[in-house]
């Protein structure tokens, strides 16, 4: 067991209350007491129940942050912004990586209200049902993706995911490629969702034949992005472009293209969202959207901390994304 305040109390031969005073900073109390009470801190090691305090005051310093993929660098960014964020603001955060597994996210959601966190920052899995089935008042904000299904009011930020992903597929028309496939994730997620019937509008809208082939579903993960591309190599369907729904997908498509020697953008183009890699894993830049991801956390971090001076008021916010122009799509005009 861990050394109490009551402990402190008998080492320096104070009241509980007059330790307690000392070590909140609260009250009035002799220096030179107040010095006896440190070193006996030093001395006997104490360290103070944080949970405790905020169990007291009802109130807590942290902030839950949910995330699906902790591979994607999409989150990891994110999940750095809010960490530096709040931190500037005098918050801890506790992150949990659910992997796009809805169970683990429930098991996830209820450990972090049972630490009574202030709130919860989460973008979603496929098919979560963890805000629908909520009976109380909880203080989450969803980034990315919107909650599965429901009726109540929620408070969300990202980008236009289906225009985004009409520009993305019209650049790539614009620049002469008429055959183009999808790898999409999830289509119970609102972010594949949007972005492939963005892709189906913009292929209409430019008298190009929706078929079948047009799409391949992935899981948002790197395995998927490899393995949907080398079956298209290996039977011989691959397109003039491949459009990666996310970046670590893109990321699998690109690693497949080059183990079988086919050059991008020679050979074929490649265009995904938020491709950027900051680790320079890759000898080109990957043409594609990029969502303004640090902005996206302090909108979250915003959201988070209003609704807990107003409760239950919930707001709802779309961020311009930007156009990045890589070394994976070149004009065939």
């Amino acid at each position: 067991m861990g050394v109490t305040l009551r402990d402190i109390a008998e080492e320096v031969g104070l009241s509980v209350s007059s330790v307690s005073r000392v070590i909140n900073n609260t009250g009035r109390i002799s220096d030179e007491k107040r010095k006896a009470v440190f070193e006996a801190v030093k001395r006997l090691n104490y360290t103070p129940n944080a949970n405790a305090r905020e169990l007291k005051k009802q109130t807590s310093s942290t902030i839950g942050v949910i995330i699906p993929d902790i591979t994607n660098t999409f989150f990891v960014r994110m999940l750095k912004s809010i960490d530096h964020r709040l931190w500037e603001q005098g918050y801890n955060i506790i992150f949990c990586d659910t992997d796009e597994n809805v169970e683990r996210e429930l098991e996830y959601y209820q450990l972090l209200k049972e630490k009574n966190v202030a709130g919860i920052i989460v973008s979603p899995a496929s098919r979560s049902m963890i805000y629908e089935n909520e009976k109380q008042n909880i203080n989450c904000v969803f980034v990315d993706n919107e909650p599965y299904i429901t009726e109540k009011p929620y408070s969300f930020v990202s980008i236009n995911n289906c225009e985004a992903s009409m520009e993305l597929t019209q650049r790539v028309i614009d620049r002469g490629y008429r055959d183009i496939v999808m790898i999409t994730g999830d289509l119970d997620e609102t972010s594949s969702n949007q972005r492939l019937i963005g892709f189906q509008n913009c292929l209409r809208a430019n008298n190009i034949e929706w078929t079948h082939d047009r799409v391949y579903f992935g899981d948002c993960h790197y395995k998927s992005g490899y393995e949907i591309t080398e079956d298209l190599i290996i039977r011989k369907r691959l397109p003039e472009c491949i459009y990666a729904h996310n970046n670590v997908e893109a990321f699998g498509a690109y690693a497949a293209l080059r183990k079988y020697g086919i050059r991008i953008p020679e050979d074929i183009a490649l265009v995904c969202f938020d491709g950027e890699d900051s680790m320079s894993m890759r000898d080109k830049s990957i043409t594609g959207i990029i969502q303004p991801v640090e902005e996206i956390a302090e909108v979250a971090i915003e959201m988070v901390l209003n609704n807990m001076k107003t409760p239950g008021k919930h707001s709802r916010k779309l961020l311009p994304y930007k156009f990045s122009e890589g070394e994976t799509l070149k004009s065939k005009k």
